[in-house]
Order: structure tokens, then sequence, then C-alpha cells
């Protein structure tokens, strides 16, 4: 009977998320690697301290988790047809994806001003490269916060209902994403920084 109705309306929607991760993964991965192999065989960083990731790192880390945790439970409500419930995660999860990027901008400008002052040498350079990598995540996050504000937009004036489930599915997969990427990120910072 599935056969007869049709394509799956929703197939091409998940097949272009899934494409659009993945290609996010090979950004990321690549830029990862990267980092790692300047870093590891550079002869300009042989002997250099480790980078020293700002205090405010650790925070925003936690704002991210918890927006991870808010947007699991969004599209757990979702599933369960749940819309108040919704509605209020999605608010969660928007308020502490705001709180990331907020704390993220005060950790960048330390690590900006870092590189600055060691400019021309070899952690300095670092610095720099530890910078791009926390930039790139964070225009991402900010990125990913459009749908969600206008997902979250909608549940404050009650129009979510069963035709955007999929749009709370595709920003629970992002979302899920880019916090594993940031683990991924200060993973690396640590072994490699």
């Amino acid at each position: 009977a599935a056969a007869l109705a049709g394509p799956d309306p929703g197939g091409s929607r998940r097949m272009g998320m899934v494409l659009f991760l993945a290609s996010l993964a090979m950004l990321f991965g690549a830029s990862i690697v990267a980092f790692a192999y300047l870093r590891l065989t550079s002869s300009a960083l042989a002997g250099t301290d480790p980078v020293e990731l700002p205090l405010e790192i650790y925070g925003s880390t936690a704002a991210l988790v918890g927006a991870g945790l808010a947007m699991h439970w969004s599209s757990q409500s979702a599933r369960r047809g749940n819309f108040p419930q919704l509605r209020r995660w999605l608010g969660w999860t928007w308020l502490l994806s705001a709180l990331f990027v907020a704390i993220q901008t005060s950790a960048m400008l330390e690590l900006l001003e870092r590189h600055r002052g060691l400019e021309g040498t070899g952690i300095g350079n670092v610095y720099g490269m530890t910078f791009a990598l926390i930039v790139v995540h964070a225009l991402h996050v900010v990125g990913g916060m459009v749908p969600l504000s206008n997902l979250a937009w909608k549940g404050q004036r009650g129009r979510l209902d069963s035709e955007h489930l999929l749009s709370v599915r595709a920003c629970a997969a992002y979302w899920h994403f880019l916090e594993a990427v940031w683990v991924l990120l200060l993973v690396a910072f640590y072994v490699f920084g």
C-alpha cells in the first residue's frame, strides 16, 4: 500500500539533511586533521607551550550541552505530539544556544587577543588556528539558530503542528551534530593544542 501512495514527501528533505551533515563532517574533519598535522609537524611549533583555552570555553560547553538536551526533549515532545512541551523545549534550546554564542564571543575575543600578542611566533599561529576553528563552529551555531528561531517563534504563537515535525527532527540532528563537532574540537585542542 505504501508503494501505491507514491514517494515519501519528506524523503528528499531527509536525504538533503544527511548530505548537508556529511559535507559539514568533511569540513570539520579536514580542519581538525589539518590542525593536528600542523601542530605535530611544524618545526616552528616544536617545543611551544600548549594553547591555554579561555575559561569561558567551559561555560559555553555547558550551554551547548544544555541546548542539545533541550533539543532532544523538543524532538521527543514533537514525536509524542505534545506541542505545549515542544514550545517550551524549543524556547530553552534557543535561549541556551544564544547563551553559547554570547559566551563564545567573549572566549573568541580573548583568543584573538592572545594571537595578536604572540603574532609572529609559532604558538601565536596556533592561537590563530584555534580561533578560526571556534569561529567556524560558532557561525554554524548561529546559522542553525535561524530555523530554530522560526520554530520557536511559531511555537510561541501556537502555530506548530504535525507538519513541523520533520523540521524539528532536522534541527535536532543538526544540534547533536554541532555538539559532537564541539567535543571533537575540544579534544583536538587538548591533545594537539
